[in-house]
């Protein structure tokens, strides 16, 4: 107890430890606690884009204003990356992450208050700055609580709750969406429900296939002579009420939403009167698109409101069970802490040290190598969540609900490739040292998804390019572990700052990504952005096997590193 007692900051102990010779296990704890709030960072961040064209249509925006919000997050997130790392290292994980969870949380439900452009980008950029110091800050933590070889499983499981959070957004928004606007509440288009009336008729003119069209006959008797939209809307609500309106009609082919085809299956004397109105809002949104605002829209602010709330009870949590280190935990023993410790001096912060250390961030050799690196990375990774599902209808004409289910296929097997990355790269060490038991799995992931990527417009079938898409994903997560483990090698005390100047490269490479992308599809078609996305993971991963994690910032600069 003395020795480590002597190792901490030069202040007494703020913690009392329990002479036991069995080390308690409160670093379990921490990083599932830590997982867990990366689970809502991911959830609150993609949240959003499913959300999104609800928030589009009830303010009023168009297709390239609502771009200009969703990329407003990336923007400061990206910006924001060192600085928030930087807070960590300065102020420590608990206060940092606590906080940094508190105010995204906050600006969640900000965004459910928005009326306009104007206030939903300042939310979104509000929502990018919360939220840049987490993941640097989180790797700050693991750092203190994970002895060196076991930092990466520790990170794994951190990086696998954000997966998840991002994998379950899109299933857990819309069942929220759903009951939040549930069978009882009016079906009847409102005033500003009608939102193209001359779409409407131009489409209720040209039917698309034959349901359509006797769809539009079976409307017809209801809708008035009269140009006025308010006489339009009128007639569409007395079509609302009609029982038989959907009747033996084939709805095989249409993407109609869940709560529709389980109505559907139900005989028509069945259904209540707000059942039938519900049943033929559905139909008429899914036949008219673009012209009706969307019932289920009423939800969106409900859903972004109820995220919020469940952020505060999770920084709640944080707080009360993460402390900055080991040793200052009332819950952990000495003899838990020194096999955290392992050998190494505690990653504690200077207090004189007060701004970002830029010139060891900007003259590293190792930090440009694994910037350049996850730049290349995301380029490539970001076509599944940006592309992928536009492809699958270009290339195959695969329906919207499949497309999701395809897209979520191929990011829930990535999952995978993050937690076994984590007990990877820790059990490379352990055989062949830290050097190559962190470049390794690095650099040798980013080729398999050079490969899967070229393979692609070779493959026959939608599911097989799931199923290459899906080595890709599980290829780029298996590595994520070794990156957060290599920084945490050799950052030292700045492990914040360091993290957050790779996570900048990187954001502003996930960016880049569908602008790129779609430039080179454009011009040269999907097979070229497949190419492209080949090279970048190549690139990628010879700067990955370039990577020394027995190289601590701190000693190359005083070595001259960089310079």
């Amino acid at each position: 107890p003395d020795r480590l007692e002597s190792r901490s900051h030069g202040n007494p102990r703020t913690a009392p430890m329990t002479a036991s010779p069995r080390p308690t296990s409160v670093r379990y704890l921490i990083v599932g606690v830590t997982a867990l709030a990366a689970v809502l960072l991911y959830l609150d961040r993609v949240c959003i884009s499913f959300t999104a064209v609800y928030v589009q249509q009830d303010l009023g925006l168009t297709r390239e204003e609502m771009s200009y919000a969703l990329g407003a997050f990336f923007f400061a997130y990206a910006l924001a990356q060192v600085p928030g790392g930087w807070l960590g290292d300065r102020f420590g994980a608990r206060l940092t992450f606590a906080l940094c969870v508190l105010l995204w949380s906050a600006f969640t439900a900000g965004t459910a208050l928005a009326t306009g452009l104007l206030t939903l980008l300042l939310a979104r950029l509000a929502f990018g700055l919360a939220q840049a110091g987490a993941y640097p800050t989180a790797a700050g933590l693991v750092r203190s609580w994970a002895p060196p070889d076991a930092r990466g499983t520790a990170s794994g499981l951190v990086s696998l709750g954000g997966r998840l959070g991002g994998a379950s957004a899109s299933l857990l928004t819309a069942l929220l969406l759903v009951a939040f606007v549930p069978p009882s509440s009016p079906s009847a288009l409102r005033d500003d429900d009608l939102r193209d009336a001359d779409l409407l008729r131009q489409q209720l003119a040209n039917p698309k296939d034959d349901t359509q069209a006797e769809l539009a006959r079976r409307l017809r008797p209801h809708l008035p002579g009269s140009s006025e939209n308010s006489a339009l809307r009128s007639g569409l609500n007395e079509a609302l009420d009609q029982p038989d309106l959907t009747a033996r009609l084939d709805f095989a082919d249409w993407p109609l939403p869940r709560e529709a085809r389980s109505l559907l299956a139900r005989a028509p004397e069945q259904r209540s009167a707000a059942e039938t109105q519900r049943l033929n809002r559905l139909v008429l949104e899914t036949a008219h698109p673009g012209a009706l605002r969307q019932l289920h829209g009423d939800g969106w602010r409900p859903v972004l409101l109820t995220y919020g709330a469940v952020g505060l009870l999770v920084a709640a949590l944080y707080w009360f069970v993460v402390r900055d280190a080991p040793r200052r935990h009332p819950w952990c023993n000495a003899a838990e802490v020194a096999l955290i410790e392992a050998g190494e001096r505690p990653a504690v912060s200077d207090p004189a040290e007060r701004g970002i250390p830029w010139r060891l961030l900007l003259t590293n050799r190792n930090l440009w190598l694994t910037s350049l690196g996850q730049f290349c990375t995301n380029i490539g990774w970001a076509f599944l969540v940006t592309l992928f599902p536009g492809y699958l209808a270009d290339a195959f004409a695969v329906p919207i609900e499949q497309r999701g289910v395809m897209v979520t296929t191929a990011l829930l097997v990535g999952c995978l490739g993050m937690f076994a990355g984590g007990w990877l790269t820790d059990a490379l060490v352990r055989r062949i040292g830290r050097r190559r038991g962190r470049s390794l799995p690095i650099g040798l992931t980013q080729f398999v998804c050079a490969l899967a990527c070229l393979s692609c417009p070779w493959l026959p079938s939608a599911w097989a390019v799931v199923a290459a898409l899906a080595v890709m994903a599980f290829a780029v997560d298996l590595g994520v572990p070794s990156i957060w483990a290599f920084l945490q090698d050799v950052s030292g005390r700045h492990t914040g700052s360091a993290l957050g100047f790779g996570n900048t490269w990187g954001n502003f490479g996930a960016a880049l990504s569908p602008v790129l992308l779609a430039f080179i599809q454009r011009q040269w078609g999907w097979g070229a952005a497949f190419v492209t996305c080949a090279v970048t993971f190549t690139l990628a991963g010879l700067a990955g096997l370039r990577l020394d994690a027995t190289r601590p910032m701190e000693a190359a600069e005083g070595a001259g590193e960089g310079r």
